[in-house]
């Protein structure tokens, strides 16, 4: 258990970085550009380190996996863009969040996961906390169209299949389904990129930038891989999406940018929640 609570705190903090690294990247460039081009990067270096970690035996079987894996991926990265282009992130963010979250600990209440009393409470804190740090501070009431909603769900719904494709994968196999899934996730966002926006590579300005997100969140999806291979299913996939509120409080020390009062609310009950896994 406390095994898998530090590698998904691994996730949701290399997350977490990536996010605020190419989100910034992404305010000069083509997000799906910088998309693509930093899965390219944490491409390589995921090949890498799945050779150097090794694997008993390589499954077939966990390979597809992985490779849906990453479907699943690369569409909710498309969904999660098309839903922030078409309604405000303070209220798409904890709607993606929330069901990325709650889905795999469904799924791992229905394959007979059992989690002690406290383990139980302290996921629905982190949950709690959860939707409090994705709300960033905004102004004004605006509406949330259909569009934006069904994106947002479809984004949230298909992030948490990734979680728990990768948690029918056995450690025999090593960092290779993340590999496969990786491979995929390229196929697809280079795809998009070349159909929108008529080329893969970002401008120099924010090429550093986007190739250290990239292998940031190779690092997270490393730690997602061995966390839902771990243990329960439900606090890898809930503390890793906590990823959020690295990202604001990266934004808060690096740009001073201002936390809104429930975002720091949703921190300290954050802290709360994982004590209560931890126990």
């Amino acid at each position: 258990m406390l095994l898998t609570l530090l590698l998904s705190g691994g996730t949701a903090l290399g997350y977490g970085i990536s996010d605020f690294v190419g989100g910034n990247a992404s305010r000069s460039e083509r997000p799906v550009r910088v998309a693509a081009f930093s899965h390219t990067a944490g491409l390589i270096a995921m090949a890498f380190i799945a050779l150097i970690w090794g694997a008993p035996a390589v499954s077939p079987t966990d390979l597809l996996w992985g490779a849906v894996a990453g479907i699943t991926g690369g569409i909710g990265i498309f969904s999660l863009y098309a839903a922030l282009r078409a309604g405000r992130m303070g209220v798409v963010a904890p709607i993606t969040a929330a069901i990325g979250a709650s889905l795999p600990a469904i799924y791992g209440a229905i394959i007979g996961e059992r989690l002690a009393p406290l383990s139980i409470l302290g996921l629905a804190v982190v949950f709690a906390a959860i939707l409090l740090v994705s709300i960033p501070r905004v102004e004004g009431h605006e509406p949330l169209s259909r569009a934006a909603l069904g994106f947002a769900v479809t984004a949230g719904v298909f992030f948490s299949g990734s979680f728990i494709l990768l948690s029918n994968t056995t450690s025999a196999s090593g960092l290779w389904p993340a590999v496969a899934l990786r491979v995929v996730s390229v196929t697809i966002l280079s795809t998009g990129a070349l159909i929108t926006t008529r080329g893969l590579i970002p401008n120099r300005a924010v090429l550093p930038a986007t190739i250290t997100a990239g292998l940031v969140e190779t690092g997270a999806t490393v730690c997602m891989l061995l966390a839902v291979q771990s243990g329960p299913i439900a606090i890898a996939a809930v503390v890793s999406s906590l990823y959020p509120a690295i990202t604001a409080l990266i934004a808060r020390v690096t740009i001073k940018e201002h936390l809104a009062r429930h975002q720091v609310v949703g921190l300290f009950i954050a802290l709360i929640g994982i004590a209560l896994l931890s126990l």
